[in-house]
């Protein structure tokens, strides 16, 4: 028969060590979920060396800690990446509408190149503008962008 008295006597060693074996399979590519279980473990054996707690107090301590830096762990991931409206979501060229960035080379029979996040991209442009200078995408066409030059305010 199995003896189970060993898991309702935890104490803060034992959160230290859940907590750095979490940390340690994170390291296994988990994307971030076992980072923050494991922070939350690492933060009960902080409560659990500073006060009191029956195993329940423990385990529930946990919990509320997993569910607490998880859920932050979602916030700041939602908060980096850009909000896209589905009308445009597989439109590159109508995603970079209102884009500002600058010229890679002269303009030369109304044309020329910019770089937007990775991509470098072919432009028109009615007017003469020399490398370097600030444009802001207006439109496109296909896949080559509209810009103008900048308007400084």
């Amino acid at each position: 028969m199995l003896d189970w008295t060993w898991f309702t006597e935890w104490n803060y060693w034992h959160w230290l060590i859940l907590g750095a074996a979490l940390l340690l399979l994170e390291l296994f590519g988990t994307a971030g979920l076992l980072l923050w279980t494991g922070i939350a473990a690492l933060l009960t054996a902080v409560m659990v060396y500073l006060f009191t707690l029956d195993i329940y107090g423990q385990w529930g301590l946990f919990a509320i800690f997993s569910i607490a830096t998880t859920w932050y762990w979602f916030r700041l991931n939602q908060r980096d990446k850009p909000a896209v409206s589905a009308a445009v979501l597989n439109q590159r060229t109508q995603r970079c509408i209102g884009a500002q960035t600058t010229l890679l080379e002269d303009v030369q029979l109304r044309q020329s190149r910019v770089r937007l996040d990775d991509t470098v991209w072919q432009v028109l442009c009615n007017e003469p503008l020399k490398a370097g200078t600030a444009v802001k995408v207006i439109s496109a066409e296909g896949t080559l962008l509209i810009v103008e030059a900048r308007k400084i305010s």
